[in-house]
């Protein structure tokens, strides 16, 4: 048993090592002049709507110079559901890793929200079968 879990620990140590690779500096440099010039753009979008009684969709739908070369979109809900992710970690992964704590965690830190609970539940399920095919395998093997 000591032999398995070692070999499975070693080959698990070597795959993560031989996946890993160096982060590429570019990656991570912010250019403060182009950020500040699609502001500028956003900005200038901002006020004509204001001023003029326009809507972004009619705007859009004019194809004005303003939002020309812009993508705008409306549905926020991608960014807002990894933003409201307890610790930013999905729920799934709570349930998974926590079983009935992250379970509980996810209901009380998410403000009850349905969705999350429910797959916190699925990665519990996860967790569990995960568990009981573990064991069934190693009874089978070792008896």
């Amino acid at each position: 048993m000591r032999k398995l879990l070692s070999i499975l620990s070693v080959l698990c140590l070597t795959m993560t090592f031989a996946m890993a690779t160096e982060p590429q500096p570019e990656a991570f440099t912010l250019n403060e002049k182009e950020i500040a010039a699609e502001f500028d753009q956003l900005n200038k979008i901002e006020k004509y709507v204001q001023e003029s009684d326009v809507t972004l969709e009619e705007l859009q739908a004019e194809n004005s110079d303003l939002v020309s070369g812009i993508e705008l979109s409306a549905n926020s809900s991608n960014v807002l559901s990894a933003v409201e992710a307890p610790l930013g970690i999905p729920a799934f992964w709570w349930g998974c890793v926590l079983s009935g704590v992250g379970l509980l965690l996810v209901y009380i830190l998410s403000d009850q929200n349905k969705a999350d609970t429910k797959q916190a539940l699925i990665g519990c399920l996860v967790n569990a079968g995960v568990i009981i095919l573990l064991n069934v395998g190693l009874r089978a093997f070792f008896w």
